[in-house]
């Protein structure tokens, strides 16, 4: 078995901070002599040609690297001072080295690194490069017999992972995803397996007993990233059951020494390979469902109801979401969950992700995916998102004493005045999950084209081996948010909650632009908090506007007495006035000032109020002598008593600020009316009027 002699120490080897994700450069086919290289720079994917290759004497066996046969030069300068990686991996037919050299123009000294074998018969080499420097890559084949062939060269920029041994306690990594397995499909489904090597980083060695619940267990799941109606989509498409650990080897992956056990702990700085065959086992997974991420806890042995196919309980995933179009992009992704790596803090950085490709070659086989680049360790796939696209940007939520959450957010110009909202939320471990997504909504904004996606559990993944539901979360749209929510913990416990190791995504058109605004993500098991926050892109509008007038435009007085176009009242009174509310002031929760005023009442009692809805849009309906602007959860404000001249506020004197009294918090949009006395016998029988609204946004 071939390797390569010399080596750089390898514990960073497979940790990326960008995969290979720039536009590929068409036309590099690699210079059949070290002095006509091509030209490359960037990171990217550079094709290459060997079948006219011949093999040249420069660069040969310099540093006993061996010779590369049928060899190709490249001239790569480096365009940022960082770690650089060039590999081979899945982009070539045949067995390949690689060689990369310090300088341009033919080498007169040993390679910086060169590689035979890394990911099965494809190289890997990593280099410490400086912005502007040239380096010289050569690229051939390990075998004198061989033809040659097409493929690419792949260049990303790499970083190196904290040294092991720095996080207290034990602290299982994805270390590798060290292969991949593809299966048959069973009617509409397919499936893979996503072999895993783990690490532990830590400074305790890691519980690894067998036939208890004091053992890892690794979970996968299958991404794909795709442009539809001009904006990106990164989407969860499928999700396996668990693979239970059993015994642990002593490897050295990721770090340079191993202290080794006897298998029933995984030894500080050792690494463990599961292949991607035992993790795709079907009858020694078990279901997600008895697993508490967050603390690592879960029942043993694992629920293990009947199944049936050749997909059931691996990473399944429905043939038809297999889009081979140009731009589609596929990831995998896998996870340790394990109690005392848990209990040492340690369980947010237990999931790795890698680039995987797609064909369909047909049959019964249905696709087959295959590893692409290396491995990302320590990030989840929605961490490849914003590499793919640099506008995307992420929020980490993480919840008191529960688990971690990922907000991911795109916002897209669709032309013509339209925008495209779209969201991702990733459950890494939280226990309480998700239940309902609100983004706040300006007073006129038209929404459309609502959308929601989601991942299916399948083959007894629920409460009691049943499923859980794989209902789409109902959307509630007013005129100050849209909400998208399952249904609630009391009402059905099998609920298409959002639950760890997996991402939901949220979609909408709007006509208008973005701003920064707040996200509420509602927990789904009762607790404290009972919602947690975001700032991201949210449709922009007036943060501080008046509404709802009574001057006919929108719904109309209920007597024809409706006030002036442009007075911004509310209905005519029996004074032929209209009563008129106006608010001034900071709408900040920290440093409140605003301020209520009404005008244009009768003498009497005035009701200050505020609610969480725009009646009607915004129009308001009609009650009393007015129009009703504001609904929802109401809070009484205060009762005043209006002068001689019709007018009152609040708050004054003694009374509290408005964010106090309206126990509002940051980021929420509240509506504000005045629901004022009119004795006099005027327009009905009922003897009552309000002013206009008034929606403010609460900044922090």
């Amino acid at each position: 078995m071939h390797r390569s002699i010399v080596r750089l120490t390898r514990s960073w080897c497979a940790r990326t901070a960008a995969l290979a994700l720039a536009a590929t450069v068409a036309h590099a086919q690699g210079g059949n002599d070290c002095t006509a290289p091509t030209a490359i720079t960037g990171v990217g994917s550079f094709p290459f040609n060997t079948t006219a290759a011949t093999t040249g004497t420069q660069g040969q066996a310099l540093g006993n690297c061996g010779t590369l046969y049928k060899d190709v030069w490249y001239a790569y300068t480096a365009a940022v001072t960082d770690g650089i990686q060039f590999d081979t991996c899945n982009s070539a037919s045949f067995d390949t080295r690689l060689n990369v050299f310090a300088g341009a123009g033919c080498p007169a000294a040993n390679p910086l690194d060169c590689d035979d074998d890394s990911c099965s018969l494809q190289s890997v080499v990593q280099i410490s490069a400086t912005a502007g420097v040239v380096y010289m890559v050569q690229f051939g084949s390990f075998s004198s017999t061989n033809p040659g062939g097409t493929g690419n060269v792949n260049v990303s920029v790499v970083v190196p992972p904290p040294p092991c041994g720095t996080a207290t306690g034990p602290d299982v990594i994805v270390g590798e995803i060290n292969g991949i397995a593809n299966y048959d499909i069973t009617g509409s489904l397919d499936a893979i397996a996503l072999g895993t090597t783990s690490c532990n980083m830590g400074t305790v060695n890691l519980n690894w007993f067998s036939n208890t619940n004091q053992h890892p267990v690794i979970g996968g799941n299958l991404y794909r990233y795709r442009v539809e109606s001009g904006s990106g989509r990164f989407e969860q498409i499928g999700m396996s059951w668990l693979k239970h650990g059993f015994f642990a080897l002593s490897g050295n992956l990721c770090c340079v020494s191993c202290a080794g056990t006897d298998g029933s702990t995984l030894g500080v700085g050792c690494s463990d390979p599961y292949g991607a065959g035992l993790n795709g086992g079907q009858s020694n997974l078990g279901p997600r469902y008895q697993v508490n991420a967050h603390t690592g806890v879960f029942t043993y042995p694992p629920a293990n109801p009947s199944w049936t196919g050749n997909t059931a309980r691996r990473c399944e995933y429905l043939l038809s979401d297999v889009d081979l179009s140009a731009g589609v992009r596929y990831f995998g992704e896998t996870q340790y969950v394990t109690p005392d790596d848990a209990a040492a803090g340690n369980q947010n950085n237990n999931a790795s992700y890698q680039e995987l490709s797609a064909t369909l070659p047909g049959g019964t086989g249905g696709a087959s995916f295959a590893q692409v680049g290396p491995t990302v360790r320590e990030k989840s796939a929605i961490e490849a998102w914003p590499l793919i696209d640099p506008s995307v940007t992420i929020q980490n939520v993480q919840v008191p004493n529960d688990g971690l959450f990922k907000v991911a957010y795109r916002t897209t110009s669709l032309g013509g005045g339209q925008w495209h909202y779209e969201y991702a939320v990733y459950n890494m471990n939280a226990d309480r999950n998700g239940g309902s997504f609100s983004i706040p909504l300006p007073l006129g904004a038209t929404v459309s084209n609502v959308g929601f996606h989601d991942v299916t559990y399948r083959n007894g993944d629920g409460n009691g081996v049943s499923d859980y539901s794989g209902t789409d979360w109902t959307v509630t749209q007013t005129a100050s948010s849209i909400t998208w929510a399952c249904q609630t913990e009391a009402a059905n416990t099998l609920a298409n909650a959002l639950r760890w190791g997996t991402t939901y995504n949220f979609r909408f058109d709007a006509n208008v632009a973005p701003t920064s605004g707040i996200a509420t993500l509602g927990l789904w098991k009762v607790g404290s908090p009972a919602s947690m926050t975001a700032v991201v892109d949210v449709p922009t509008g007036p943060s501080n506007v008046a509404f709802c007038f009574g001057d006919g435009v929108t719904t109309a007085c209920p007597c024809a007495n409706d006030s002036a176009v442009g007075q911004n009242a509310g209905c005519l009174n029996s004074l032929g006035n209209a009563g008129k509310l106006v608010m001034s002031g900071n709408p900040s929760v920290a440093n409140d000032t605003m301020l209520m005023t009404g005008t244009g009442m009768p003498s009497g009692s005035a009701l200050y109020y505020q609610g969480t809805n725009a009646l009607n849009g915004g129009g308001g309906v009609v009650f009393g002598d007015g129009k009703r602007c504001v609904g929802g959860t109401v809070v009484r404000l205060a009762i005043k008593t209006n002068s001689g001249a019709g007018s009152s506020s609040f708050p004054a004197g003694g009374d509290p600020l408005l964010s106090v009294k309206g126990t509002v918090s940051a980021g929420s949009t509240r509506h504000y009316s005045i629901w004022y006395r009119d004795s006099a016998t005027f327009c009905t029988t009922d003897l009552y009027n309000l002013t206009n609204g008034w929606s403010l946004v609460w900044t922090p």
